[in-house]
This record gives structure tokens, sequence and C-alpha cells, in this order.
């Protein structure tokens, strides 16, 4: 069966491009892999001129650049991107998408404290296995790092069960 709806996302063709470009712009300009722990550069930045003492003697902020690195710009890029994809969608962008509204209602609230949760999740476990596990995926697998391939694999395939697990089958699934 032919499904004859046009879809509203970017053609996957002009998204690898795109970002394929930013990796290179990142490699180029900045040198050293890309990797998301711009926050943590970021906060190093902010807690240095309050706490100098904690800023030199943390182990964790003593490896990281400061702000202005290529960290920071990176994260910086992420968000313009997103708000840059956002605004060239064909469809308007929701904050509650449809999906997440018929499984658990339309509350802002609830959809901002999952995403919160969530995202707190994966920066927790990101900095206990010491790194960035966005990082070793983005720049292991366009460097064809077997690692950075085999890890791309695991990350889909629980993407995919934990999809499942929150959402349900969806209504064309179930007939």
């Amino acid at each position: 069966m032919e499904n004859n709806t046009k879809t509203l996302y970017w053609h996957w063709l002009a998204a690898a491009f795109a970002l394929a470009g930013i990796i290179v712009f990142i490699f180029a300009s900045f040198g050293p892999p890309a990797s998301s722990s711009g926050f943590i550069s970021l906060l190093k930045g902010a807690i240095a001129p309050l706490a100098p003492s904690y800023a030199e003697q943390n182990p964790h902020y003593a490896m990281m650049p400061g702000p202005g690195s290529w960290l920071f710009a990176f994260v910086l890029g992420m968000a313009m991107g997103g708000f840059i994809a956002g605004r060239t969608f064909r469809a308007p962008v929701r904050d509650v998408p449809p999906l997440w509204e018929q499984r658990f209602g339309n509350s802002r609230a609830k959809r901002y404290a999952a995403a919160f949760a969530g995202g707190f999740l994966i920066l927790f476990a990101s900095r206990l296995a010491g790194g960035c596990t966005l990082g070793l995926f983005i720049s292991g697998s366009s460097q064809l790092s077997l690692s950075g391939l085999y890890f791309g694999v695991l990350i889909f395939g629980a993407a995919m069960v934990t999809a499942r697990l929150v959402y349900g089958k969806t209504r064309k699934e179930k007939s």
C-alpha cells in the first residue's frame, strides 16, 4: 500500500548535507571533534568569577575549556540550528505534538517536565560515562569509527524501544 501523503520534514538528503556541513564547519573552525559538552564550559565560565578556587580545584571543570571555546560555539549552533529548522518547517511548530497529546493530554507543563526529565537523564548518563555520548555518535560516525557506528545503532535501537514503551502502538499499527 503506497502512502500518498506529502511529508512535512526535510528531505533526508538535504538534512544529511546540512549535518555534514555543520560537522565540517566545526572541524575546520575549531579543530577538535564535535561534542555537546558546551553547557559544562558555559557553567564553568559562570562559576569561575563567583568561586574561582572551586572552579580551579574541581577536576571536572579543570578538564573543560572555558566559555568562548568550540564547545560553547557548538551548543550555540545547536540552538540556532533548531530555531532555523523550526522556522523553515512546512507545518507550524507545536509545543505539544499530536502523538503526545493523544497519549498524555495537552498539558504544556507535563510536556515540558517530561522533556526536562529526559534531557536530565541524557546529561547525567553522558557525564557518568565520562564524555558526551552524542559526540561519540556524531563525531565518531562521521569519521567511520567502529565505536561511533556501533553506538549509533545502539542509541537508535534504544530510542525505538523507548518510543514504543512511552507511546504504545499507533492506531495504524493496531489495525
